[in-house]
């Protein structure tokens, strides 16, 4: 094999186990956010019966595939989004960095996206958007921007304004016609990350 498509190969299988480990992590955001309980302790536990999962049970996806989606302990299902979210995340990882290569620009966009991938799964679940996420957010896009050549660091910082402000007014406009709530503050934070990523140009678009 060409001695260039094996360092290929062994650096996308690295960044596929990084993105795997990255979803696991995510699915315990996920699952944890919404109830204000840590993201970093207890280990994790099996949502039915409460039992921890030892580590040899929590490898992603093999452990899933070999307890075929039941819990070792009580039998009882595990939801098919745990497997899911592995392999999106590793497939997130793995083609930024085919696409962005080594940089900062893959760092920034894959936690930018991974953090999108969250705010997703506990809003559609939840119907929420939580401040753990956004918050944090706004401000690494604005670092990010400090070292990213696809945007500057002003039109970061227009882009949070027009993305909340923007977002505000529209809500704003939303409860005097509807006489009631239009638009969650949830919304508004994540619309003002999104500027704080992607700019105050390409964020005008979530207002078409």
């Amino acid at each position: 094999m060409d001695p260039v498509w094996s360092q290929h190969i062994y650096i996308y299988t690295l960044l596929g186990l990084l993105g795997l480990s990255l979803g696991s992590f995510l699915n315990v955001v996920i699952y944890r956010l919404p109830f204000g309980k840590s993201v970093i302790k207890p280990r994790s536990f099996c949502p039915s019966c409460g039992t921890t999962i030892p580590f040899f049970y929590n490898i992603p996806i093999l452990s899933y595939l070999l307890l075929r989606g039941k819990c070792k302990y009580c039998g009882k299902r595990i939801s098919p989004r745990y497997l899911i979210v592995e392999v999106v995340s590793a497939m997130i990882v793995v083609g930024f960095y085919m696409v962005f290569g080594p940089g900062w620009e893959f760092v920034g966009y894959t936690i930018f996206t991974l953090a999108l991938l969250a705010v997703f799964l506990i809003d559609f679940v939840h119907y929420i958007i939580p401040d753990q996420i956004t918050y944090p957010g706004i401000v690494l896009g604005m670092l990010f921007s400090f070292v990213n050549p696809q945007i500057t660091t002003l039109e970061s910082v227009l882009g949070i304004l027009v993305g909340g402000v923007g977002l505000l007014l529209v809500g704003v406009l939303g409860d005097l016609l509807f006489k009631k709530e239009s638009l969650g503050g949830g919304d508004i934070k994540l619309a003002a990350m999104l500027g704080a990523f992607l700019g105050w140009k390409n964020v005008l678009f979530i207002f078409i």
